[in-house]
Formats: structure tokens, sequence, C-alpha cells
């Protein structure tokens, strides 16, 4: 059973409460209609404020005593506490309803009062009612489509997307620059932390890695505890995307060395981070079930940047980048990426788990902080 519409009557004149109630009992014992009655706009405001998210339409007199119809519709358009109303006044003041209409009233009738028309009017206002909380409702629906884009895509994308139906388009085969960064020691440093400081550090280290991402125009893939995982290519490839993923390992580090200034200054440990990105072939678009899709991207190119994210530790360096990626990043170079590429150095040929062939690779050369007079501290050195 749907639940009745509510509608408030407004009216000085005791006989209209009784009109009202005889005539639309079968509506009321339907549950179709439910009503509550006002004798002055004064009482009708109390009932609007203390419970104005219940009262879907009101029946409006004009002439009343203490408050009247027109100064009730201004005092809800000065609280903006919309109300579908329906005049109800003599056909001899068309003027008050006019100004009434002016003031947000949706329709009228007049008296003596033809109950046919009535209700009618009030089945019309009432599909109005509910055609405008559809709107609303899809508007909120929208909005928190938009909230969810923003926590994985920089703002310039989240418009694009959230006007799409399909935002990522179909599940397909693509090129795609992978990032994969880790905290260092974080198993180790958070045992020693308490849990609401391990949320505050996984907040805060998220939230200055994920700028530098969207500054370099990457998506969030997903967050991994302490580990994020970063795409650039996506929704859309472009012949930028693996010099953007070298920009933003860069400007991660770079982010890092500010935030440890701040943490040793505050008498918290320094911390380390290990990156390692990749480019190549992989599968993107929605998975899961129909109530539960997720975006995602697989593939080797994937794998593979997760594992040199790992080799950061043996190989004493925050930042190890297949070969793939300086190839593809060198065709569109600017300044920024030319300074980017010539602080990498070849790291050879490494050994990867899982992989039958070794994979040539370019180590980034370590950042340098100063977390005090004379201590100069560098990034591998935390590794």
């Amino acid at each position: 059973m749907s639940t009745p519409a509510r509608i408030l009557v407004v009216d000085d004149e005791a006989d209209v409460e009784l009109l009202i109630s005889q005539r639309f009992r079968r509506q009321v014992r339907a549950g179709e209609f439910a009503f509550v009655f006002a004798r002055d706009g004064e009482q009708a405001l109390r009932l609007l404020q203390d419970g104005g998210a219940a009262i879907d339409l009101m029946l409006l007199d004009i002439n009343m005593p203490v408050m009247d119809g027109l100064t009730l519709l201004a005092r809800l358009r000065e609280l903006h506490a919309p109300v579908r109303a329906i005049i109800v006044s003599a056909y001899g003041d068309m003027p008050n309803i006019r100004t009434a209409m002016n003031r947000g009233a949706f329709d009228f009738v007049t008296k003596p009062i033809d109950m046919v028309d009535l209700e009618l009017t009030i089945r019309r206002t009432l599909d109005d009612v509910a055609r405008l909380r559809e709107i609303e409702q899809r508007r909120a629906a929208a909005e928190r489509a938009r909230s969810n884009l923003a926590r994985y895509f920089s703002p310039n994308l989240v418009e694009m997307l959230a006007e799409r139906d399909e935002p990522f388009g179909p599940v397909r085969r693509q090129n795609v620059a992978v990032l994969f960064a880790d905290i260092v020691g974080f198993t180790a440093l958070s045992e020693r932390m308490r849990p609401e400081d391990v949320m505050l550090l996984l907040r805060q280290s998220h939230e200055r890695m994920t700028t530098r991402i969207f500054a370099c125009g990457g998506t969030v893939e997903k967050y991994i505890g302490d580990a994020i995982l970063a795409i650039f290519g996506v929704p859309t490839t472009t012949d930028r995307d693996a010099g953007q993923a070298l920009k933003c390992a860069d400007g991660m580090m770079a982010a890092l060395c500010d935030w440890n200034r701040e943490r040793s200054a505050a008498g918290e440990a320094v911390l380390g981070m290990g990156i390692g990105v990749n480019y190549g072939p992989a599968v993107v678009g929605d998975v899961g079930s129909a109530r539960n899709m997720s975006f995602t991207v697989i593939g080797d190119t994937v794998n593979l940047a997760s594992r040199l994210q790992t080799l950061t530790r043996s190989s004493q360096t925050s930042l190890l980048v297949a070969d793939a990626v300086v190839q593809a990043a060198k065709g569109q170079c600017d300044d920024e990426l030319a300074e980017v590429l010539r602080g990498l150095k070849d790291g050879g040929d490494k050994a990867v788990r899982g992989r039958n062939e070794a994979v040539r690779v370019w180590q980034g050369i370590a950042r340098e902080f100063a977390l005090g007079p004379g201590q100069e501290v560098s990034v591998g050195d935390l590794l």
C-alpha cells in the first residue's frame, strides 16, 4: 500500500473541514489522501516548519485572520520552503488570486467549491509534485554519481564522464600507462601505531598522492591499503599517457619530500615510497555483478607495474620504470618531461618474478630533502 498524499487545508471557515472530510472520506479510507487542517496562516506555517517534508500540497484560503494566505506564501518563499499550493477563494477575488499565483501558487479553485473540480485539481497538482520529486531524485543520483567519479578521476574528466550513459564505454583492449605506488615499511609502521592514527596516515597519503595523479590527468583505479594503482589513458587514450605517468611519479616523490619535511618538524617518522611504472596493452572496462559494477584495468601491463614497484626495495631505488614507458614518452617530450627523463638512469635488465625474460628498466635518481640544518636525506635511504 502506497503512502497517502498529505494535504494541508488552511481555511478559517469551520464548515470547510467538515465539507472536505465528508467529500473525500472514500479517498481517505482507501489510503489515497490524508488531510491536515489549520485555521490561519500562522498555524499552517508552524505545521510546515515542524514537518513540512511530510506535506505534499496545500489548499489555501486567501482571506484569514492572524496571517492571510498571501502573507503565508511570501513567508514560505523567504524560508525557501516551497509547497505546491492550490488557492481556494471567491471568483470576485481575482486580483488576489493573481497575486497568489505570482507568489508561487500552482493553481486555484473558486468558492463555492465545485468538489469534482477540486479533486481533479488536487490530482493534477499531486502529479506535478511527483514529477518534481522524480526530477530531484534524478538530480541527487547524478550528484552522487559525480561525487563517486570525483574520487577516482581528475575534475576535467568528471564532467565528461557524468554526461555519458555508459561512462567508461564497452570492455576493450587499449594501451595505458600504469603507476603503482606503495609506502615502504607500512605494515611494520602500522603495527606501532593506533588504528585511528593509521587511518589518518592513509588519508593524508592518499590525498597528497591523488592530487598529483589528478594534476597529471590520471585515474585512481583503486586504493589497496597504503598502495595506489593509477592509470593514464582512460577513459580516452592519448599519445601523452606515458609521459604524464612519468611526470606524476616525479611529482609524487616531490610531494613525499615536502610531506617528510612536515613530519620531521612534527617529530614524526619520515616515510619512503616505491613506485613502479609500465606502459602497454591492457583490458579496461566495468567488471562485477549487475548490482555492483566497478571500473578496472587488467592484464600483464598492470602486473608488471606492480612487480616493478616491489623490486624498488631490492634495487635500492624509489622508482623503477619499464623501458616501454621511456620509449613511448620520448615521442611527446616537453621541457618538463625532458627534465624527468634526464633524472632516470639505465637500470639494465632485471629478472622479474613470474616472467621468463628479464625486463629492461630505468631507475629514478634519488631525491634529497632537508630535514633540518645540515641534514640531507635521500629517499633511497628510506627503502
